[in-house]
């Protein structure tokens, strides 16, 4: 951590040098309050993901820029840095990291850490943006950054863009002398990853659609859709998403066998044998402009389908949520969220981290943006 701070520390003071020069923007949020969820005991955390960011754009000439982005993510109830690779060494840029050129007649480019195409658009459908407890549920084949990519971006011809990425995959093979972290565990799921994105937004109209397959992920996959249409004060977005584990989540071994890293170690028996989970989800949200903040509500309902297992039948997940966030200036602003999510059984809760089959959460803080 103390490497990390002096990095941000010089990286900062260069930013300042080079400001007129290359016009590198520095940005941040800070956000934090309490935390009460089912089973748990009153927590400290975030809504927002807290960050450090550093942006720049030179002008290169004939319409052409370079650009680059830096991110530091921490959790400000105790200071330490977030993120982790897969190696389990610390991440010190986990919100980006990455470099590219652009041009306002052919769009943009970017390579290293970005985000992913598929949770970046489907987000602006969701009225909490996929944070805090009223978030939507996120699909097992969703990552909301990704390594290791080019990604281009194209400029918007009224209203209409689109967006294309491409993913080295690891050497996953135990055998090779360059295998992924030579686990034998990961054999099988080498792929490199693709995502392609088409959205409209125009006016009261939003529009998009995403299909994309992670890295290292055993050729899962997740595709999705998304409207909003804004009147006046209000705005009403509707969601689908289709997800396709087989049995690998972010290069990482998503076991429904055992235990998997994005259950919190739990066992979950039921899933003994599974070879594919496959998820069917829906989201209706609202956003609305109500004095000198806004309302955020949504309705959700997944349906968890498991191919190859003996004990496992389909499962249902409900989940609601609603809240009022209180803007006391365009930068600070403070909220308050709850949700409530009914589960099938508790098996299935276990696989997306909870403990029983009807959980709540409750979330109140406050958001400063720099």
């Amino acid at each position: 951590m103390k490497k990390t701070l002096i990095a941000l520390a010089v990286l900062g003071a260069a930013a300042g040098v080079a400001h007129a020069q290359s016009n590198v923007t520095i940005y941040g949020i800070v956000d934090t309050g309490f935390i009460k969820k089912s089973g748990h005991d009153v927590e400290m955390g975030e809504n927002v993901n807290n960050r450090l960011g550093f942006r720049g754009v030179e002008d290169l000439g004939s319409g052409m820029k370079a650009t680059f982005e830096l991110e530091h993510r921490f959790d400000l109830n105790n200071g330490t840095q977030k993120g982790k690779t897969a190696a389990g060494k610390d991440r010190e840029f986990d919100g980006a990291a990455n470099v590219g050129l652009k041009g306002d007649a052919w769009g943009a480019v970017r390579l290293g850490r970005v985000n992913e195409l598929t949770t970046e658009t489907i987000r602006k459908f969701d009225p909490f943006y996929q944070y805090g407890v009223g978030a939507m549920l996120e699909g097992n084949q969703r990552s909301p950054r990704i390594d290791n990519t080019i990604r281009y971006d194209s400029p918007n011809w009224s209203g209409f863009h689109f967006g294309a990425s491409y993913s080295l995959g690891g050497n996953t093979d135990s055998e090779s002398i360059d295998g992924y972290m030579k686990d034998v565990k990961r054999e099988s799921a080498d792929n490199d990853g693709y995502g392609i994105m088409l959205g409209y937004d125009n006016g009261p109209l939003a529009l998009v659609g995403n299909w994309s397959r992670l890295a290292d992920s055993k050729d899962s996959s997740v595709w999705n859709l998304g409207a909003a249409y804004r009147f006046g004060p209000a705005k009403v977005e509707l969601v689908y998403q289709q997800t396709k584990d087989k049995g690998w989540a972010n290069g990482e071994q998503a076991d429904w066998q055992t235990v998997s890293s994005w259950n919190n170690g739990r066992v979950v028996n039921e899933y003994q044998g599974v070879d594919e989970l496959k998820e069917k989800q829906w989201l209706l949200g609202l956003e609305w402009k109500l004095g000198p903040g806004r309302l955020n509500a949504s309705a959700q309902w997944m349906e968890v389908e498991a191919s190859g297992g003996q004990h496992v039948s389909d499962k249902d997940i409900y989940k609601y949520a609603i809240g009022y966030t209180y803007d006391l200036s365009k930068r600070t602003a403070i909220y308050g969220n709850v949700a409530y999510t009914d589960y099938d059984d508790k098996e299935v809760a276990a696989v997306y981290g909870d403990t029983d089959d009807g959980t709540y959460g409750v979330q109140v803080g406050i958001t400063h943006k720099f």
